[in-house]
């Protein structure tokens, strides 16, 4: 089964020269100025499931960041989150890039956080384009958030006040801070859920029970919300799944599939080639050169 990744084993991983500035203390949320980490990056990075909820403000440069099954160019001025559970991959980056990553433990979300606000963290779209106004004052925050948590003594209530200034200012702007409508809701809970527990939870029946509604209710949400059946999101996620443990492990794909509980390996090969655009096997030489 594969592993979350913290921050201190990315740096060990893929990241090259002294990285002892990098090195931090346990602590729930972690803020980086990206100075300090594009330059060092092993490009590319293949695909790894972080153990945090991840904030990138990006104010100078760009990169290319896989969220999920889609790749995202981000040019600056902007930001792009990817939520705990989401596989995260990055493609290119530019080493001069400036700005800061924020890392939040999934705890940290759920004691800062109502649920409805965190359901809404969840609907924003991955990336959002900022105008330099917007950035220049996210920016603050960001400075200011930065700043306490490297003081010899960080004040708890203030980074948390600082750190959902910032969630909150971006749900607005992402128009993401609407109510949402009962099928949006489910859905969400869904998506997330699925994320979560995939692994050991494949069938449908598991997250209606966790949700209290039907199978078909449940289908009819996912479908309104994302225009898939839950079983295609379920899969969809699976095969996210599969190409970490490609990357990470030495199974063979046929063991992957069934670890995975795919019927037969040519059919998870099919699934994974419709996904992915290569076969297992290609993928694994591919990320491993």
């Amino acid at each position: 089964m594969e592993k979350l990744v913290n921050a201190d084993e990315f740096v060990e991983r893929f990241m090259v020269g002294n990285m002892d500035h990098l090195r931090y203390k346990h602590s729930p949320v972690k803020v980086f100025r990206l100075i300090d980490i594009a330059p060092y990056l092993k490009i590319p990075i293949p695909p790894i499931l972080f153990g945090y909820n991840l904030l990138i403000h990006l104010t100078e440069g760009y990169f290319e960041h896989q969220v999920g099954p889609k790749v995202y160019v981000v040019n600056a001025p902007a930001v792009l989150m990817s939520t705990y559970g989401n596989i995260s991959a990055i493609k290119s980056v530019d080493t001069s890039a400036k700005g800061h990553c924020v890392l939040i433990n999934d705890s940290a979300m759920t004691s800062i956080f109502r649920e409805q606000e965190i359901l809404n963290i969840f609907t924003i779209s991955p990336l959002l384009n900022l105008s330099k106004d917007v950035s220049d004052g996210i920016n603050q925050l960001f400075r200011m958030l930065y700043e306490e948590l490297h003081t010899s003594d960080p004040y708890k209530e203030l980074t948390e006040s600082l750190l959902k200034s910032l969630l909150l200012k971006i749900i607005k702007l992402s128009a993401s801070n609407r109510v949402l409508s009962r099928t949006q809701e489910i859905a969400m809970l869904f998506k997330q859920l699925v994320h979560k527990h995939c692994r050991k939870q494949k069938h449908i029946g598991f997250y209606t029970d966790k949700l209290a509604v039907s199978a078909n209710y449940l289908n009819r949400c996912v479908s309104t919300v994302y225009n898939k059946s839950s079983k295609q999101l379920i899969l969809e996620v699976l095969v996210m799944h599969a190409q970490l443990m490609l990357f990470e492990s030495s199974n063979s794909v046929s063991d992957i599939c069934y670890e995975l509980d795919f019927p037969d390996p040519s059919y998870f090969s099919r699934v994974f080639k419709k996904l992915v655009g290569m076969s297992p096997t290609d993928y694994r030489y591919t990320t491993r050169q």
